[in-house]
């Protein structure tokens, strides 16, 4: 069973939050572009960004299909709501004057709070399937 949620469950459940996430960037794209422009971030940064941001999601999710690419994918999706997470800690410990949400679709109802316990639910089962996941050629 182990195995089975590391391996399969976790990164299904992944790849459902990316493709969710990113596709609701790219059909909603000049509100998403138009909610970051109001992030507490560098303007220069914003325009790549809005670019960068969905399509790691949407790569990271497919990634995750892909039995090669998968344990790649299952680090970069580490990544990303690592960064998320922090940044939504940082939120809540008041780093920034003004925090609007560029969150898509569902996200966008939540609470900062909510928010980053959802987060830190996905990151902690994002952590065990990497380190309980047996390696493709393994498989």
């Amino acid at each position: 069973m182990r195995n089975a949620l590391a391996s399969r469950l976790i990164p299904a459940l992944l790849v459902l939050l990316f493709t969710y996430t990113g596709f609701s960037k790219v059909f909603a794209f000049e509100s998403y572009q138009g909610t970051l422009m109001n992030q507490p971030l560098p303007h220069a940064l914003i325009r790549p960004l809005s670019y960068i941001l969905p399509a790691a999601e949407l790569l990271t999710a497919l990634g995750l299909l892909i039995p090669k690419t998968s344990h790649l994918a299952l680090r970069s999706s580490f990544i990303l709501l690592t960064i998320f997470t922090l940044y939504i800690g940082s939120i809540l410990l008041h780093f920034f004057p003004k925090t609007p949400c560029s969150c898509g679709g569902i996200f966008r109802s939540l609470t900062w709070a909510q928010h980053l316990w959802l987060n830190l639910m996905l990151w902690s089962l994002n952590l065990y399937a990497l380190l309980y996941r047996k390696p493709f050629l393994h498989m």
